[in-house]
């Protein structure tokens, strides 16, 4: 961070905000809570010169809040941007993504919040011996009180963490349902994981984007109508209100 920043001005937020989507969602995002590009040095991977300004920031009542997009990388990339997150003052980290369904009551388009994340990856084990770790109570009652005040149908989903991609074989399949996971991405539980050691509370919500059957191994793509983002960004903004009353 010293060789980043030298000895000038390091940016300092309250409030993290992990944007597990591409481009399109990541704005949509941005747009919602009005936030800004940061044109200046930030975290790893991120240029201050990038075209469409990689990083945002908002201010939120009294706090400092940072969106960071396309977060696409999995456990690795989610535990350095915790790490330094942490560095630079926050004290509460939010996850925006997607997951993949393995259970047939999931169908896409359902709004989840991850109750936990099972820790089925090599990131996670840097941080953890436990099989799987738990959302921050407080943030996820939050969530639910502003899901029930917008008209939301949400579920709360043990979350499976995928290293790598395109080998989801039946038999990973079959071991993360033994375990209790009903959904995967490539983030839940390094997210919580790193947040914990880093003694910053964290939460991951988002929508379910493809489904796999295991029966017939038939899968149903990720595409799907814009509108299933809307429903997250809403949820998201009910968060940050509440947050928001809170306080410090």
């Amino acid at each position: 961070m010293r060789l980043r920043f030298g000895e000038g001005r390091r940016p300092r937020w309250d409030i993290g905000i992990l944007c597990f989507r591409g481009q399109l969602g990541s704005e949509a995002l941005a747009r919602a809570l009005g936030a800004r590009p940061v044109r200046e040095k930030t975290l790893y991977g991120y240029s201050e010169a990038a075209v469409h300004g990689d990083v945002h920031e908002v201010v939120l009542g009294k706090a400092r809040v940072v969106l960071v997009p396309r977060c696409l990388w999995g456990g690795p990339q989610t535990a350095i941007l915790v790490e330094e997150l942490v560095c630079l003052g926050a004290r509460m980290i939010l996850g925006f993504g997607v997951a993949g369904s393995l259970a047939a009551d999931l169908p896409k388009g359902t709004q989840v919040v991850a109750s936990a994340g099972v820790v089925t990856d090599g990131t996670s084990r840097a941080y953890t011996t436990r099989d799987e770790v738990p959302a921050d109570a407080g943030l996820a009652a939050a969530l639910g009180a502003a899901a029930v005040e917008r008209g939301i149908d949400l579920v709360p989903v043990k979350v499976a963490t995928v290293d790598a991609l395109y080998r989801e074989t039946p038999a990973d399949v079959r071991g993360w349902l033994r375990r209790g996971a009903r959904a995967i991405n490539m983030e839940t539980a390094p997210l919580y994981a790193a947040a914990a050691v880093c003694e910053v509370r964290s939460l991951w919500l988002g929508h379910i984007s493809d489904t796999l059957s295991l029966d017939s191994q038939e899968w149903e793509s990720w595409q799907r109508p814009a509108a299933m983002t809307d429903v997250t960004v809403s949820l998201m903004a009910g968060l940050l209100e509440r947050i928001r009353g809170a306080g410090p």
